[in-house]
């Protein structure tokens, strides 16, 4: 046997041996040998899906439907690129990913030759490390270090994509239909998590007498973009009685939060009582812009706390990294300081007065049509929300007992559906709903362009004929003539669309309990609920 054929075989042992069984797979040639390695293994669960933007999204939703690493694989050449967005997006939402793409000999690039680019690097700076392995020259062990790493770093110290490049010299078919080489490895896979350090009653103590900070200060929580954490949910259970807590739609812990606080800041504006002397922030990203403006460039005491010692600095406050467990930092914090009750009320009180007065014509019945669906939806299932209005609704809305999802690492609206979609695909089990408007939907319907498309997901199209975020915002309005360019006007008929892809669609115009529970019985995979 040649020395290609053994290391691609060895690859997909490898990759099974890490645990990466999870494949989506786009078709081409110089991948097919890869492709082949993973079926002849036998041990790998492998989808289709021909359009790659689409693919590596859908990837990116089995990797947060498992919380563990996904494999995604393409062809050579501009294929690879078109991998990108969804690499963007599981950078700054830190979903662990396994990027492979097939590739030419290295010496053949710029030479014009056919599907040929430069791939070894291609989403620096947005990948956390890229790898590269030349399949016909690469020793067992060399290649055994390669994936192994790769597998590793999607987990540690940040989770996120990892891309490993494989170059395929000619002919690459050969022995294609020979049994699978079996070769094991020189050591398991072993992977450990770093320890962070406890959290000392000393150190809160430290921390509340810093000269700058008021006896009995008024300390805030944000609980940001987060992937489900069970110790995170005890640890708010606990503190959301004691400090007001605010927490992110796809949070995964509203419920531990102070509801329609975003709706309230939305509605009625941000009173200067209710910024703190100390703001304790986990996770990532907020939604909320009205908070962000209020709390950006103000004088306060900024902790965030984050075992891997990466933050973002939205409110241009500067934080303090504590490099502590989230859970541990915030159940310490509760047993060893005092409460102020008035903060804590003066919050709830502001929350109270939530309104929907600013939501207007589609606005308001594309609103509680999405709260409808939050309060309806039962503890077991999944809600993939759509950027960019379609998640706002839900962040104003409220709490809901199902999983909520949204791409808001980069926040943009590619991606939506797709990313649903491979999450339905690896829980086949659940009840999933994606929920997102026209633009979002039309745009990535290739997302629906799979032989395996799930039956356990309903797609909801809040159709308003454009990206009515831009009427949303001030500023698009100014310039009249803009609106067409950006706004994206589309009288589109989505019944087409779906049938095309072979997805069985309905359009009402009044949206209910009723409709809502006879959409989640029936056979209907897309409601589209077109607007007044």
């Amino acid at each position: 046997m040649t020395n290609l054929r053994n290391n691609l075989d060895f690859i997909a042992t490898l990759f099974f041996e890490a645990g990466v069984t999870n494949w989506i797979v786009s078709p081409g040639s110089r991948n097919a040998p890869i492709v082949a390695g993973l079926i002849r293994h036998g041990g790998f669960i492998l989808h289709s899906f021909p359009d790659e933007r689409a693919a590596a999204f859908a990837a990116m939703g089995m990797a947060i439907a498992t919380q563990y690493p996904c494999g995604v694989i393409c062809t050579s050449g501009t294929a690879a690129a078109n991998f990108y967005p969804a690499v963007c997006e599981a950078f700054y939402q830190r979903v662990p990913l396994v990027l492979v793409t097939a590739d030419r000999p290295y010496y053949l690039i710029d030479q014009w030759d056919g599907q040929t680019i430069h791939q070894t690097n291609i989403y620096e700076p947005h990948i956390r490390k890229s790898l590269a392995i030349n399949a016909n020259e690469d020793s067992f062990l060399e290649i055994e270090n390669t994936i192994y790493e790769a597998v590793k770093v999607t987990q540690f110290p940040v989770t996120g994509p990892v891309h490993v490049n494989i170059a395929l010299e000619d002919p690459i078919y050969n022995e294609m239909d020979q049994p699978f080489f079996q070769n094991q490895p020189s050591k398991p896979f072993i992977y450990h998590h770093a320890v962070t350090p406890p959290v000392s009653a000393d150190l809160i103590q430290k921390i509340l007498s810093n000269k700058h900070i008021p006896t009995n200060p008024k300390i805030l929580i944000l609980v940001g973009q987060h992937s489900p954490s069970e110790s995170l949910s005890q640890a708010l259970s606990l503190i959301q009685n004691k400090f007001p807590t605010l927490c992110d739609i796809c949070s995964h812990q509203i419920e531990y939060g102070i509801q329609q606080w975003d709706l309230a800041l939305t509605s009625e504006g941000f009173n200067s009582e209710l910024l703190p002397d100390i703001l304790v922030t986990v996770g990532m990203a907020m939604i909320s812009k009205p908070l962000k403006k209020a709390l950006s460039n103000t004088k306060l005491t900024h902790l965030h706390i984050t075992e891997s010692g990466e933050v973002g600095n939205p409110f241009n406050t500067n934080p303090a990294i504590l490099t502590h467990h989230d859970a541990d930092f915030l159940t310490a914090l509760y047993l060893h300081s005092n409460e102020n009750e008035s903060y804590l009320n003066s919050w709830k009180q502001a929350a109270s007065i939530a309104n929907t007065n600013k939501f207007k014509g589609y606005y308001l019945q594309e609103f509680n049509a999405v709260k409808l669906i939050m309060e309806n939806a039962s503890e077991s299932m999944a809600l993939h929300f759509g950027n960019s209005m379609s998640i706002r609704y839900a962040s104003w809305a409220g709490n809901s007992k199902a999983k909520i999802f949204g791409n808001r690492g980069t926040s943009g609206i590619d991606g939506s559906l797709s990313t649903a979609v491979g999450y339905a695909m690896a829980n086949s089990d659940q009840p999933v709903v994606c929920v997102l408007g026209d633009i979002s939907f039309i745009y990535d319907a290739h997302g629906m362009w799979t032989s395996q498309f799930p039956s356990n997901l309903k797609i909801v199209v809040l159709n308003n004929k454009g990206g009515q975020i831009f009427n949303w915002i001030d500023g698009p309005k100014k310039e009249p003539k803009l609106m067409p360019y950006i706004e994206t006007p589309q009288d589109y008929n989505i019944s087409k669309l779906c049938e095309f892809y072979n997805v069985k669609h309905q359009s009402i115009d009044y949206f209910t309990v009723d409709t809502f529970d006879s959409f989640l019985n029936g056979n209907i995979q897309c409601l589209e609920i077109v607007s007044n």
